[in-house]
């Protein structure tokens, strides 16, 4: 499966979520099997995009529901192949699924900022001719959160999510850019459980003088003038070929 050459920098949130609600009559309201669902989404992505598509069972995804996820998996960009997977994760027993208008607009939301994520992880491998680089370790006693906490802290992750949450936080202020700010820096977010930044400041303990934390507002206050033209890069650098 050859990389096809590709501009991935005229992406834009507004763009990818048109892009996928173009196909909104085929799927709402409708009583679609898994397998239906999967191939009609999966194959209105691959016409427009150089993308790979997963299908997921998972008993930890709510019955009625589809998540979203997304790998970027640079050893496949390096031998250039598609680097890029958009994953679609259904409950594990469910049969069919009949998805509402909400529910689709938000998995076309969720789409657009995981591709988005993806393409970020892209852009950072490929700038550095494909050379990982260390991770964070953390020191939380228990398993679970060393293991969240080594994740979010990464670097890429940390460079990645800053933009979905610049994007979050565009969403709810717009270009009120001070609004922000000061939203960041306050405990209002723990009303928002649906958020990437929620899922940040509770796997570090809500601790506003954690470094983490504090390397991923700076990011986030860096990205805001990004999210509201819809993309986090201004430039065609590692995203043409």
């Amino acid at each position: 499966m050859a990389r096809q050459v590709y501009n991935w920098s005229m992406l834009t949130r507004e763009m990818l979520f048109n892009m996928l609600n173009l196909i909104q009559g085929e799927i709402v309201g409708k009583k679609l099997t898994v397998n239906e669902f999967h191939a009609t989404i999966s194959k209105h992505i691959k016409q427009h995009l150089p993308v790979r598509t997963i299908m997921d069972r998972d008993v930890e995804t709510l019955s009625g529901y589809v998540y979203v996820g997304g790998y970027y998996y640079s050893h496949l960009d390096r031998k250039k192949n598609k680097p890029i997977a958009i994953l679609f994760s259904y409950h594990l027993f469910d049969e069919h699924v009949k998805i509402t208008r909400y529910k689709w607009l938000r998995i076309c939301s969720l789409f657009a900022d995981t591709l988005l994520h993806e393409i970020i992880h892209m852009r950072q491998f490929r700038a550095r001719n494909f050379k990982d680089i260390p991770g964070y370790q953390s020191t939380a006693e228990r398993a679970k959160q060393r293991k969240d906490q080594s994740y979010f802290g990464d670097k890429d992750e940390l460079g990645a999510y800053a933009f979905n949450i610049a994007c979050e936080l565009y969403d709810r202020f717009g270009t009120d850019f001070d609004a922000a700010k000061k939203y960041l820096d306050s405990n209002q977010v723990k009303r928002h459980k649906r958020t990437s930044l929620y899922r940040y400041m509770k796997v570090f303990d809500w601790n506003h003088s954690h470094p983490v934390i504090k390397s991923l507002k700076s990011k986030i206050t860096r990205n805001l003038p990004y999210a509201q033209i819809g993309k986090p890069f201004r430039t065609t650098n590692y995203l043409t070929f």
